[in-house]
């Protein structure tokens, strides 16, 4: 009798994220999915990790994080290390300050780094509002465009230099950020056409907010995106306006574990270790 031949080859994924199969379905960004990952991290949060070869032919991981700002459990809050309320030089990684400002009632259960920053002096490249203190209005460059912002009714918000301007007053919390991504739904030209790791942060309409990390610089882990790209994701996730955060080695994505009370880095930051950043967004929950 003869034999028949196998033919191997790899198994098909079971796409268990909404995000990951809108990204399938609205960009051109993933050739093959290897692993695709959602969990609760707590109510009103969402963590989708995603495990792909690029369209490009490279190993991919990306990290998204889904926080839902219509819950009232929840609000967003910018953080200085060592929970400082002023400008100083001291920085600090992520995960020591989460753990500063973390406490009964005021738990972080998620962060992402935020703005660019000057890696000798701490200060960050964009504007910086810290519990309604306007501490700084000035920019670095042209690439320091835009900025998040937190209203003192704990409304976000995604806005340019223009808007900073006329709404300073009204935030409690704004710090600076890099190129748009995305506005009105549309991608927007961007002249840096580099692979990096990236951190990004993208709004919808009803306010939900997305950080997302890509890992990079590790070529058998992952390699990661343009800035292009990084839009194309953050647009298909839903996101009404998206804006580009400090990235390379300062990129760092960090929940509470929902199955032990700990602060995890879930990305690996291509530094090899968590760099000491400037500054920080935190998702803060009211549990105890």
């Amino acid at each position: 009798a003869r034999c028949k031949k196998t033919v191997t080859g790899p198994r098909p994924v079971k796409i268990l994220s909404p995000l990951t199969q809108a990204i399938l379905d609205s960009t051109q960004l993933i050739s093959q999915v290897f692993r695709d990952t959602i969990f609760q991290v707590t109510d009103g949060v969402k963590e989708t990790d995603i495990q792909y070869l690029s369209m490009k032919g490279y190993a991919m991981r990306v990290f998204i994080l889904a926080v839902d700002l219509n819950n009232p459990k929840l609000s967003l809050e910018g953080v200085l290390p060592y929970g400082e309320t002023q400008l100083s030089s001291l920085m600090q990684p992520l995960p020591e300050m989460a753990s500063y400002v973390d406490s009964a009632g005021h738990r972080v259960v998620g962060a992402v780094n935020a703005d660019f920053f000057d890696r000798s002096t701490a200060v960050p490249r964009g504007i910086l509002v810290i519990d309604g203190n306007i501490l700084k209005t000035t920019w670095y460059n042209d690439r320091s465009a835009t900025f998040i912002g937190v209203f003192k009714d704990g409304n976000p918000f995604i806005g340019t230099r223009q808007d900073f301007d006329s709404l300073k007053t009204k935030f409690t919390y704004a710090l600076g950020s890099g190129p748009l991504l995305v506005d009105h739904h549309e991608l927007q030209l961007q002249t840096d056409l580099t692979t990096e790791p990236r951190t990004a942060a993208g709004l919808t309409d009803d306010e939900v907010m997305y950080f997302v990390v890509v890992d990079g610089r590790n070529f058998y882990w992952s390699n990661g995106m343009t800035l292009t790209e990084m839009g194309e994701l953050l647009r298909a996730c839903g996101s009404e306006r998206a804006v580009n955060l400090d990235g390379g080695g300062s990129s760092t994505f960090l929940i509470r574990n929902p199955l032990a009370p700990v602060l995890q880095v879930r990305n690996m930051p291509s530094d090899g270790s968590n760099r000491p950043l400037g500054d920080g967004w935190m998702v803060i929950s009211n549990q105890p």
